[in-house]
């Protein structure tokens, strides 16, 4: 997985495919070169540790660079023609490439991962917790958004609702700045600042505070490029696979039906079977021959409910290998069910339910009950 994200949000340096071509000016004798871009590469620069160095990137037919690009660069990144928003920002490339090729006459062909964006945003544009909203102006309002990268967060969004506890770090005024320049990372947090403006995005300030003014996430991300993306797409993952299991029906049902009757408050956490896992199920009927020729039988489990059940429906049963807990069946959960973990002090146990249905389908794997009483059971339920 993480070699395939990385090789499709790796771009080819396009800079050296440049041509050169005649401009004419009224007539030749006032004409000149001027350089043309390699055809459908876009303006983008690779981070350095001491400066954005501008390169011509090329997005290779061959990689999927949208599968694994995030919604906030869809939205904003000059990769994409089709964006729906007025902010355009850069490609910001890491130093090091994610592979370089060698050619006879060709050249080199070396293709880097996209680890930020990077342009000019309006002041209304930058988001940040509303307690940090500043109406101040000047250095002041820019020395207070620096505070805020060292210490906090800010992200960059256009037409943020105005709801929440977040909102615009500015609102525009005469004196400004309006107009921030931003290294900002594939979530839309805001990096680093490296320049800003007064009332137009052209009016770039001379202050000496507009060279770089860097937070330690332009550090880190400097010096650790690559590896810095592959956390962020393995946070952004681990994200993802936790909304997907959230709204599965099995852990949605285990999430409605969960109740403490005893009033333990029990710490609960919950798993998604995505393979078939083992658990300890206690026998405790009076026939447990019976009970076990019958699960046998029926391949399946009747769930606990009311107030036999008393943290929620749901088959009550062990950890694999758990001692001490009398006459069990060892029981194998397919895929598919939801497993919430119960722990209240040092002792721990599980409650399994299916997406659906009265009965949580098991197969039995081992079992300590002797084996005349599991032919007896079987006799009487055949």
């Amino acid at each position: 997985m993480d070699y395939e994200a990385i090789a499709s949000r790796s771009l080819l340096d396009a800079t050296l495919w440049a041509r050169q071509e005649w401009v004419t000016v009224g007539d030749n004798a006032h004409g000149g070169r001027s350089r043309v871009p390699f055809q459908n590469s876009v303006q983008g620069f690779q981070l350095l540790p001491s400066q954005l160095r501008p390169l011509d990137l090329y997005r290779s037919p061959s990689t999927k660079f949208e599968d694994f690009a995030t919604r906030w660069e869809k939205r904003y990144s000059l990769l994409f023609a089709n964006r729906s928003t007025t902010m355009s920002l850069a490609p910001v490339v890491d130093r090091s490439p994610f592979y370089a090729y060698d050619y006879p006459i060709v050249g080199k062909f070396a293709a880097y991962p996209v680890i930020g964006h990077y342009g000019i945003v309006p002041v209304e544009n930058i988001i940040v917790r509303r307690n940090f909203a500043t109406q101040n102006d000047r250095e002041e309002r820019v020395r207070e958004l620096q505070a805020i990268l060292d210490h906090d967060i800010a992200y960059v969004e256009e037409d943020y609702p105005n709801a929440g506890d977040w909102g615009p770090f500015a609102r525009y005024n005469n004196l400004g700045p309006n107009y921030f320049e931003l290294l900002i990372d594939p979530e839309g947090q805001i990096l680093a600042i490296r320049g800003y403006g007064g009332s137009e995005p052209g009016l770039v300030s001379e202050d000496p505070l507009s060279y770089v003014i860097a937070g330690y996430g332009l550090v880190k991300l400097a010096t650790g490029g690559g590896r810095v993306l592959l956390k962020l797409l393995a946070k952004r993952a681990a994200r993802k696979a936790a909304e997907k299991i959230a709204s599965h029906p099995a852990v949605v049902r285990l999430a409605k039906t969960a109740v403490d009757l005893q009033g333990k408050n029990p710490v609960r956490t919950v798993e998604l079977l995505t393979s078939p896992k083992i658990f300890r199920h206690s026998i405790t009927s009076e026939l447990k021959g019976v009970s076990y020729a019958r699960i046998e039988m029926e391949g399946a489990l009747r769930l606990s409910k009311g107030a036999a059940a008393h943290y929620g429906e749901g088959v009550y049963a062990w950890h694999a290998g758990a001692t001490g807990v009398g006459t069990y069946i060892d029981i194998e959960v397919a895929a598919g069910a939801a497993v919430e973990t119960l722990k209240v002090g040092a002792q721990s146990w599980v409650r399994i339910v299916p997406a659906q249905g009265a009965v949580l389908s098991v197969r039995i794997v081992a079992t300590n009950l002797p084996a005349e009483m599991i032919a007896m059971g079987r006799q009487l339920v055949r």
